[in-house]
Parts: structure tokens; C-alpha cells; sequence
């Protein structure tokens, strides 16, 4: 896939800058900061001494998950290409774009997850391999921070619709939506009420602009999710037993996301033929995409507590 750029600004004290993709740095920081909230006490004490250590920070200093939220993108960006395929799987798009159907198609590994020697290997098999340095004891502080790092991003990425799919037309793929521009015909919420344009791509709508449209800051965006949008999820299995369900809950949006666009909606669409989304467009997947943001966050926390429980 071909990812949006966009300027990350870096919290106090930490240099960490760069380009992020997938999410958008806000996104990522909303889903590590619900994850942060939920740590258990061992799940805290080794992340937090991992940051320190990165860092050359002495206790009491605190690091937060969010900081290092979009290290992946940023160290993907400066030349570690073997990790690009790690943020992503492509599963067949089933449903053409307008098609009311309720079609899907399920993760395959032989087809979906196939080993690149330049690029690597998909997100299901980059995630399980970083989580098992992150739990292993013997590996160094340095080796155990990468893995974290990973982690935090990569639990992040399953959680964005995009990331789980691919339109495929004969031999061409949309690249997650990346090939698709579009543009917005829509007014922020009230009491703004604003007019909100962009041009973009339908990936890049799934990464910021459904969620951007409606708040201006991650930390209100974390806020309300605390408050309205957690306590109504149902509970969640454990982190060893889900990941392919969360997998396959990202691809069933997906597809609800195509299925939405225009009839007709083809395979790639530039400028000045960009497909117009609408009012209806935001107003039905804006609250969709703030709750993947959620998801991830405790999918987040699951897989932290699972990976770095004290009897592991």
C-alpha cells in the first residue's frame, strides 16, 4: 500500500518526529492512550521501565504510550521497507461499491499473507512475532522496547477498516482505497457548522477525516470515548483468542465502507473525477470509526496485559 504523509508533532521532551500513516498520529495516540488507562500493574512497571530505558530516563519519569504510537511509521519511513507489509492485510473486497449485499470474504493466509523478501510479511504474522520479543525476558531492553513499539502501532492498525482489504479489478488492487480520491460535500457538527473540504483519498478518510471531521484534538477524542462510547462495548476475550476475530470484524466494516460509496465507484478515481462523499456518508461511519478507535484501545490493553503477564 501507498500511505498518506502527514506531519507528527512530537510531545514535550521526546524526539521522536517523523512521517506516520494509517490512523493518523491522532488516532494512534487515542487507541494507546484508552490501552495506557487499562495496563495491569506487571503490564506497567515493564513497559514503563522498557520507555525509561529507551530513553535514558531515570524514575520517577513517566513515559506515555501515545508518544511512541507512530514509531512504526516513522522507522518504516527511514528506510526499514521489510517492515511495510506488516501493517496491513489484504483480504478480498467481496462487495462491489453501492452493492447492498451483505457479502464477505474471509482471511485467507496462503492468499492474504504471503512472505515478501523485500517488504516482509503481513500484519498477522508481524504482530504474534513482535509480541513474543516484547514478552521474552533474555531479549535486551532495546530489543524488547522495538517490539513495543511495534506492538502498540500494529494492535493499532487492525482496528483501521483499510488496513483489512483490498478492491481487486483483474489484476489491479486499490491499495486499501489509496487509489481512490475523493472529496467531501459536508458541514461539521453544530455548533460549528462549518463547511469541511478536503481532497484526498477514501483510505486517508478512513485514516483521519471521519474522525478529524468532528473533533480538533486526540485528547477530546479519547475523552468521549471514555464517557460514551466504552461503557456501552460488550466485554472483550481474551487477547490470545482474538486476534482473527478482530481481523474479520475490521474486513466485515470494510466492507460496509465500499458498499456505501456511489454505485458505480470505480476501481481509481483522480482529480478533477473525484468521488463525492456525503452528509449521509460521515454522519453513518463518523461514530463507526471513532469506535474502531476504541476497540483497538482495548484490544491494545489485552494484548499488553496478555503478553507481560507475571506468570508468562
Amino acid at each position: 500500500m501507498n500511505w498518506k504523509t502527514a506531519a507528527v508533532s512530537c510531545l514535550a521532551s521526546l524526539t521522536m518526529c517523523g512521517q506516520v500513516r494509517a490512523w493518523g498520529q491522532e488516532g494512534h495516540a487515542v487507541i494507546a492512550e484508552i490501552a495506557q488507562h487499562r495496563l495491569s500493574q506487571n503490564a506497567y512497571e515493564v513497559v514503563e521501565q522498557l520507555l525509561r530505558s529507551h530513553l535514558r530516563l531515570k524514575p520517577p519519569a513517566t513515559v506515555s504510550l501515545a508518544s511512541v504510537a507512530s514509531w512504526a511509521d516513522d522507522y518504516r519511513a527511514e528506510g526499514h521497507k521489510e517492515t511495510s507489509n506488516w501493517h496491513f492485510v489484504d483480504i478480498p473486497l467481496a462487495s462491489k461499491p453501492g452493492d447492498a449485499t451483505a457479502s464477505s470474504t474471509t482471511y485467507d493466509p496462503a492468499r492474504d499473507c504471503k512472505d515478501d523478501a523485500t517488504f516482509g510479511t503481513c500484519l498477522m504474522k508481524a504482530l504474534p512475532a513482535q509480541e513474543k520479543i516484547l514478552a521474552d525476558p533474555k531479549k535486551s531492553d532495546e530489543e524488547r522496547w522495538k517490539a513495543l513499539a511495534f506492538v502498540i502501532h500494529l494492535v493499532g492498525d487492525v482496528a483501521q477498516p483499510l488496513h483489512c482489504v483490498e478492491r481487486l479489478d483483474g489484476n489491479q488492487g486499490d491499495q486499501g482505497g489509496n487509489t481512490l480520491t475523493v472529496t467531501f460535500n459536508v458541514s461539521r457538527p453544530k455548533p460549528d457548522g462549518s463547511t469541511y473540504r478536503d481532497l484526498t483519498t477514501f483510505h486517508a478518510v478512513w485514516d483521519s477525516s471521519l474522525v478529524l471531521f468532528k473533533y480538533y484534538d486526540w485528547g477530546k477524542v479519547a475523552l468521549d470515548i471514555e464517557t460514551d462510547v466504552i461503557p456501552h462495548l460488550a466485554p472483550l476475550p481474551a487477547a490470545d483468542q482474538a486476534p482473527e476475530k478482530w481481523l474479520a470484524a475490521c474486513h466485515q466494516t470494510a466492507e460496509e465502507a465500499y458498499r456505501a460509496l456511489p454505485k458505480g465507484t470505480s476501481i481509481k478515481a483522480d482529480n478533477p473525477h473525484a468521488v463525492i462523499l456525503d452528509q449521509a456518508y460521515f454522519d453513518k461511519f463518523s461514530p463507526i470509526a471513532v469506535q474502531q478507535l476504541a476497540l483497538g484501545g482495548l484490544h491494545l490493553a489485552a494484548v499488553l496485559n496478555e503478553t507481560l503477564a507475571v506468570d508468562k
